[in-house]
């Protein structure tokens, strides 16, 4: 029997952003379109007298095709209004808030604290192998 995809498939994007925080650290990892190729970017988040700066710490280039790939693999249509509570009496652990607009004017929310939508730690190795160029025909910039 054949699964039917009840999220559709995300076509084109625009931005995706992804701000994770835990007790020492945070960084936002963001992909936009760019000249029809896609950059990835980490940052590093601090503070400084009260503001936040963010500093780059990596950026690669990848196909705009590649990065369709990920999200679709992830089914990040799927994470749309995802909300996951920190479970009860658990002191530590990561957030993470994913924001993205995609198919022209679709936008895409989610959020949690140590909870995770479907394929979250699959989206975040997708990145770590798009910015350390591990994957095949990655550039880094």
């Amino acid at each position: 029997m054949r699964l039917i995809n009840l999220f559709g498939k995300i076509k084109s994007f625009e931005t995706v952003t992804l701000h994770t925080s835990g007790m020492r650290h945070v960084a936002d990892y963001e992909i936009v379109m760019k000249d029809g190729g896609a950059e990835v970017s980490q940052y590093a988040v601090g503070y400084v007298e009260g503001e936040e700066v963010r500093r780059l710490t990596k950026r690669a280039v990848c196909s705009a095709d590649r990065a369709l790939k990920l999200l679709n693999k992830c089914r990040l249509l799927s994470w749309d209004g995802f909300h996951g509570n920190r479970p009860k009496g658990l002191k530590d652990g990561t957030n993470f808030i994913l924001k993205a607009k995609v198919n022209g004017d679709r936008e895409i929310y989610a959020t949690g604290s140590q909870r995770f939508p479907a394929h979250y730690r699959d989206f975040k190795d997708g990145l770590a192998k798009i910015l350390s160029g591990q994957d095949k025909g990655f550039g880094k910039r």
